[in-house]
């Protein structure tokens, strides 16, 4: 009967990790070799995820920014709230990424913020390719919600300021091939800069793509 009572309890435990060192994400790096180091911490005291990060720019066909991510399979939704610390340039970045792998070039999406209030739908459909962007009226700098959701290949973007519900404001379509690399993104847009973005409320859902028929 213990053997079997602590058979049931180690599996009832494994269905619901619980948060490490860096929240719901597994790793945090920077991509792109930037010349100033990023870095990424999490208060479990708060909840809040504290990320700075350097780099030229998300742009184009190469990006430099810091990542805090974990691996997902299948169809997600994240959310978050976020607001930048500090004074730096009008066209600093920082949101929610899928990205294809760590490649500086590699295929990827995000709903991003900008230093001066402009939220924006970002993607690279390939790697290699240049980046496409959706960008938004804007009314300044503040507090916002994002939310991220991917179903198949299209992505769609929700975002609020302040308390207000994310509406969606667009979507597009990305090809991910297998598992992709999702989490939050900062770039100063200055190389010789760093911008700290302040994350809470950060929640992920996960549903993992349906089994294949059998014939």
């Amino acid at each position: 009967m213990t053997r079997i009572l602590w058979i049931a309890l180690f599996f009832a435990a494994a269905a619901f990790p619980q948060d490490g060192k860096l929240g719901l994400f597994t790793n945090s790096g920077d991509v792109g070799s930037p010349a100033i180091q990023g870095s990424s911490t999490f208060d479990a005291s708060t909840a809040q995820y504290r990320v700075t990060g350097s780099g030229a720019n998300i742009w184009g066909k190469q990006d430099q920014f810091q990542f805090i991510w974990k691996e997902v399979t299948g169809n997600f939704t994240v959310t978050a709230t976020m607001q930048f610390q500090g004074k730096g340039a009008d066209h600093r970045k920082a949101g929610i990424m899928a990205r294809q792998s760590l490649d500086a070039d590699a295929a990827y999406a995000d709903g991003i913020v900008h230093g001066n209030g402009m939220p924006a739908l970002q993607w690279r459909s390939r790697k290699g390719e240049d980046t496409n962007p959706f960008d938004f009226p804007f009314d300044g700098p503040g507090t916002f919600r994002i939310k991220m959701v991917r179903t198949g290949v299209r992505i769609f973007l929700f975002i609020a300021k302040g308390d207000a519900e994310p509406k969606e404001v667009a979507h597009t379509e990305v090809s991910f091939q297998g598992p992709v690399l999702v989490g939050l993104a900062v770039c100063s847009h200055d190389a010789k800069a760093s911008d700290t973005v302040v994350f809470s409320d950060v929640k992920i859902e996960v549903q993992p793509p349906p089994a294949p028929k059998v014939p």
